[in-house]
């Protein structure tokens, strides 16, 4: 009941305030397996809305005017609970419903030039991305328990870190955080953060900005805890000099230092940064990245040291050259990664050995075309992807196909669609053929074919799936 009513008072402030804005989407996607000979329809539904409360201004000394800001969001899936661990609220009929996750975005007193926020201290920094590397969750689930499909994340090293519960400050452009936790034996715990504004040089010719963290949880091992320390910094800075523009941003960490361990031994310390600098000019865009250290490489954002994958030191780097600076409507993107040959773990889009690649991109007026390759040198594996597209007036299509093998022929996959939303407003309609549903409903044809996500395989003898779908948003 308690969820209801809260469900219904968000429902009935979106409508109360004239500022409070509607999105979601609802279709319908028909496949057909050919290889099962078998038919199948799925309907989706979501919504969401977002919605920022009143604020109200009050005078302090008649001079500082300083308010309340608070802004939430609400998004309705349709759905069902299939596991007892979601946090979301759901309503229906046995497992199956309407589930609603809710999300506080912003609780700020605000002055001039200073704010406290009470939603908790901010995530831990992370100045410094890969360059190339990506890795790819294939299972993820929402609140509710429900598995979903995400994107390959880029890669990077964060400070395993745990945001907790407290205050964040803002003032004139440094932003300080604070949380502290106490456990049943009285250890105590907690993070804080410190982010200064961007420093400005030389009249903008050199922007330098700085933060550093700490976090002490713990992590569960086998009936007790271990109590661990984590201590980072990052920096980053823009130089231009005349027409070049270089950039360079790392991330620093101490983990494990000072722990106390339950039952178990105590873990080892470990040192741990990464580093990126990206160099443009004219026509050329170059960048490297680089990781040392013993934790590993984490996507996405760092929650108590999980995700590890690559350790000890990893190296990637690719340069982009635009050749529309001479009018030619070509680039060309040349990339390497895993150029130190580390030992590589988990479910990482390569298996060991330098993986370099190239890709030659054609875009002129409505026609869009690329041809690339990549090999890894150590498994000989290797891959090429073509593809066009052409934007008629009305809708748009396109065809591809992906040839893979190492030493012998591995897969021959092609795809095909058309794609509008011109024809009815509001909607968007698809015809595609060898081309993952999931990716073509939900992001559109065009990143499913120029992402390779292929069902058909005639080297295996798998001819694929054919879809349609319709979906509305609003």
């Amino acid at each position: 009941m308690k969820g209801v009513i809260v469900v219904l008072l968000i429902a009935l402030l979106s409508c109360v305030f004239a500022f409070a804005k509607l999105t979601g989407s609802a279709g319908v996607r028909f496949d057909e397996n050919i290889d099962k000979e078998s038919f199948s329809t799925t309907n989706t539904t979501s919504f969401n809305f977002t919605y920022t409360f009143a604020s109200d201004k009050v005078k302090i000394n008649s001079k500082e005017d300083v308010h309340v800001e608070v802004a939430a969001t609400a998004k309705f899936i349709l759905g069902s609970r299939k596991t007892g661990d979601g946090n979301g609220i759901l309503i229906g009929n046995g497992d199956r419903g309407i589930g609603a996750v809710i999300t506080l975005s912003t609780a700020k007193i605000v002055g001039k030039n200073w704010y406290v926020s009470v939603l908790g201290t901010q995530d831990a920094y992370d100045y410094a991305k890969a360059a190339v590397l990506t890795i790819t969750n294939k299972e993820t689930k929402d609140a509710f328990g429900n598995v979903k499909s995400k994107d390959s994340q880029v890669t990077s090293y964060a400070l395993a870190f745990a945001k907790t519960d407290g205050v964040t400050i803002g003032y004139d452009g440094f932003t300080a955080s604070i949380g502290i936790e106490n456990i049943e034996d009285f250890t105590l715990l907690g993070s804080a953060t410190v982010e200064t504004p961007e420093f400005a040089f030389k009249d903008d010719a050199l922007k330098v900005q700085a933060a550093a963290q700490f976090s002490r949880f713990k992590v569960s091992e086998k009936k007790t805890y271990v109590a661990v320390n984590s201590l980072g910094f990052s920096a980053r800075t823009t130089a231009i000099i005349k027409d070049i523009t270089i950039k360079a941003a790392f991330d620093m960490g101490l983990e494990n230092f000072g722990s106390e361990v339950g039952t178990r031994s105590e873990r080892e310390t470990q040192f741990n940064v990464d580093g990126r600098v990206d160099f443009k000019y004219n026509f050329i865009n170059a960048n490297i990245y680089a990781y040392v250290g013993g934790s590993g490489l984490k996507f996405g954002k760092a929650v108590k040291g999980v995700y590890n994958f690559y350790k000890d030191f990893y190296l990637d780097a690719k340069a982009i050259f635009d050749l529309n600076v001479f009018e030619l409507p070509f680039k060309v993107t040349v990339s390497a990664k895993n150029i130190t040959n580390s030992e590589v773990a988990g479910n990482l889009i390569i298996k060991g050995g330098v993986v370099p690649s190239v890709k030659l991109e054609f875009a002129k007026d409505a026609i869009k075309a690329a041809a690339s390759y990549s090999i890894n040198t150590e498994t000989k594996a290797w891959s090429t992807l073509v593809y066009g597209i052409y934007a008629f007036e009305k809708f748009t299509v396109g065809a591809g196909a992906k040839v893979a093998g190492d030493s012998d022929l591995t897969q021959i996959s092609v795809g095909a669609f058309a794609e509008t939303d011109k024809l009815v407003k509001g909607a968007k309609l698809g015809l595609s053929y060898g081309l993952n549903g999931d990716t073509a409903y939900s992001d559109g044809c065009t990143k499913a074919l120029t992402g390779a996500k292929f069902t058909s395989n005639y080297k295996k003898g798998k001819n694929g799936t054919a879809s349609a779908y319709c979906k509305i948003t609003f």
